[in-house]
């Protein structure tokens, strides 16, 4: 590993001590290098267990512990944080806000102006998402949270085949 990529790293970790989380693009911006660079720099810290890589970005590995305790509660509705349902909003200023499903995390929305991220779990796969490329499928009749109920998924083919087999109307993020 040269000089260069260890700067790079503490760099990215000196940022992400004051933001939980950051984009690729906003890194390869600062950082001035490629998208593989950028990947590079992060497949390294995650193995080092210091980062988490998300879709579309990355996530600081306490932030992503302090999300999944069991004994935390939702922001809006006090109702317990399922690891599958989860949304996490991070403001411009301030610590994460932890929602339990995607219908909690979109009211939530009304009292941050032009939040950082808005993060969400894809319901199938468990990954990490960008909530505002998401797809969305509402009012399904699989209900694991809040009413109306919101099921998260990173494509619209997924949501729509969930849609066949249960139902629902699916919606996007605007």
């Amino acid at each position: 590993m040269t000089d260069f990529s260890i700067n790079r790293q503490h760099q990215i970790l000196e940022w992400l001590s004051e933001r939980s989380s950051l984009s690729i693009d906003e890194l390869v911006s600062r950082l001035g290098v490629s998208v593989m660079t950028v990947h590079r720099d992060l497949d390294h810290l995650a193995q080092s267990g210091q980062v988490e890589k998300v879709h579309g970005g990355v996530i600081r590995a306490e932030a992503h512990s302090r999300h999944t305790r069991a004994l935390q509660v939702c922001h809006l509705c006090d109702a317990p944080i399922s690891d599958r349902t989860q949304v996490i909003i991070q403001p411009t200023h301030g610590e994460p806000v932890y929602a339990c499903c995607p219908h909690c995390g979109i009211l939530l929305l009304a009292e941050f102006d032009q939040p950082i991220s808005i993060l969400a779990k894809d319901f199938i796969y468990g990954r990490v998402v960008n909530a505002r490329t998401a797809s969305y499928l509402v009012n399904s009749d699989i209900t694991l949270c809040c009413q109306p109920n919101y099921l998260c998924f990173a494509s619209p083919q997924d949501a729509l085949k969930f849609q066949n087999g249960f139902g629902g109307q699916m919606m996007t993020f605007d």
